[in-house]
């Protein structure tokens, strides 16, 4: 799945537009993320990355997640208890709209529950950013790209 800026992707019965992509590069990897927005709603995609998997990984920004920087080795949070996948200093490149999100340096932290959901945590120059989400099959999403 290759997302460009004004793509439109239908999810849950609403169509969003990509506004914007993050791409984060962390530890030799790259990970991607799509800025989507429908009206007031903003979500966040990560795009499929190896043809072979099915899954990709919805993110909406969460607030009141009271958490020390670095986050703790396990994170409790709506009563599931979260451990570490990855983490580390990460260079990300900005291309579109991405309010309060710049190009640079930026720590990220993610993590992983039961039940295949995630939370995502990054530390920024002037603030931190929680996002919380789902991992969901790809047949969930359609994408209608910009011709």
């Amino acid at each position: 799945m290759k997302l460009r800026l004004r793509d439109i992707l239908t999810y849950q019965g609403k169509d969003y537009v990509v506004e914007g992509l993050l791409t984060y590069r962390l530890g030799g990897k790259v990970y991607r993320l799509a800025r989507l927005v429908d009206g007031d709603t903003v979500r966040w995609i990560e795009p499929l990355t190896d043809d072979m998997d099915d899954r990709v990984l919805m993110f909406e920004e969460v607030t009141g997640v009271d958490l020390s920087i670095p986050p703790p080795s396990s994170i409790s949070y709506h009563g599931k208890s979260y451990l570490p996948r990855f983490s580390g200093p990460a260079t990300v490149e900005v291309v579109g709209k991405v309010p309060d999100r710049f190009a640079g340096p930026c720590d990220v932290w993610r993590y992983r529950a039961a039940g295949d959901v995630f939370l995502q945590i990054e530390r920024w120059a002037d603030r931190t950013v929680t996002l919380a989400g789902e991992s969901v099959h790809k047949d969930m999403v359609d994408v209608l790209p910009v011709p």
